[in-house]
C-alpha cells in the first residue's frame, strides 16, 4: 500500500489520539475513496499496537469515513446515490441554519465574518486540507448562530462525509478561490436577511461538488435539482 507522504510516525500512544490523527488525515484529503487501510499500517504510523488502531478504524466506520472491504478496512466509497443523499441531508440542515442565522440578526454574524477573512487570506497559500477545514468552519459557524447544539452536531457529521467525498474531485473543482467566492455570496445574503437567496447560493455551492460525481452515465448536475 502507498502510505501518504504526510502520514509519518507520531508519538501518539492512545486510542483517541490515533482516532483523531487518522481522521484528520482522511479529512485533509490524504486518501481517496477505496484506498486500503490495514490495521498494521495504521498502528505503525502512530507507533502503537494494533488494538488502538483497530478501535480507531471502528469509530471511523461508525461515522461513515471507512468501511470493511473483505478482511481489511478501506476508505469509504460513496456511490452517486449516496453522494446525492449526503447532500440532501446537508441541504436540510444548512437551510435550517440559514433561518436561525437570519433570526439572530446581522450583528450576530461577526464570527462568520472572521472565518471568511481567514479564508480570504488562505486562498492562495493554504493547503487543500487546511482550506477544507476552514470551509467546514464557515458552515458550522453559521449553524452555531442558532444556539441549537443538535443542529451543529448533525451538520458536523455530514460535513465530515462531505470532506471525504470531495477528496476524489479536488483536482477538478474550482478550488479555494471558488469556495471563497461562494461563501462571500452566502454571507452577503445573510447580511441582507435574505433567506431565499442564501439558500439558492447554498444550492449553487453544493452543485459544484455533486456535478462531478456520476453514476450509470447520468450527469450529477441534473440530480442536484432534487436537493432543492
Amino acid at each position: 500500500m502507498n502510505i501518504p507522504s504526510t502520514a509519518t510516525r507520531s508519538d501518539a500512544s492512545t486510542g483517541p489520539a490515533v482516532y483523531a490523527g487518522l481522521k484528520k488525515r482522511i479529512l485533509d484529503h490524504e486518501f481517496h475513496m477505496g484506498d486500503a487501510l490495514r490495521e498494521e499500517d495504521v498502528a505503525d504510523w502512530f507507533g502503537v499496537s494494533r488494538a488502538p488502531a483497530r478501535d480507531a478504524l471502528r469509530r471511523l466506520e461508525q461515522e461513515g469515513l471507512v468501511e470493511r472491504g473483505g478482511r481489511r478496512y478501506i476508505i469509504r466509497r460513496y456511490s452517486y446515490d449516496e453522494v446525492v443523499l449526503t447532500y440532501r441531508q446537508r441541504a436540510a440542515l444548512e437551510y435550517m441554519a440559514v433561518e436561525y442565522a437570519i433570526a439572530a440578526g446581522r450583528d450576530a454574524l461577526g464570527p462568520v465574518a472572521a472565518i471568511l477573512e481567514e479564508q480570504r487570506q488562505a486562498v492562495s497559500g493554504a493547503s487543500r486540507g487546511a482550506f477544507s477545514q476552514l470551509d467546514a468552519r464557515f458552515h458550522l459557524a453559521v449553524a452555531e448562530l442558532g444556539g441549537v447544539a443538535m443542529l451543529v452536531r448533525e451538520l458536523e457529521l455530514v460535513l465530515d462525509r462531505v470532506r471525504l467525498i470531495r477528496s476524489d474531485e479536488i483536482a477538478r473543482d474550482s478550488g479555494p478561490k471558488g469556495a471563497y467566492n461562494d461563501h462571500c455570496r452566502i454571507f452577503g445574503a445573510l447580511e441582507r436577511g435574505d433567506a431565499r437567496v442564501a439558500k439558492a447560493e447554498l444550492n449553487y455551492h453544493f452543485a459544484t461538488t455533486v456535478r462531478l460525481h456520476r453514476l450509470n452515465g447520468y450527469e450529477a448536475g441534473a440530480a442536484i435539482q432534487d436537493i432543492r
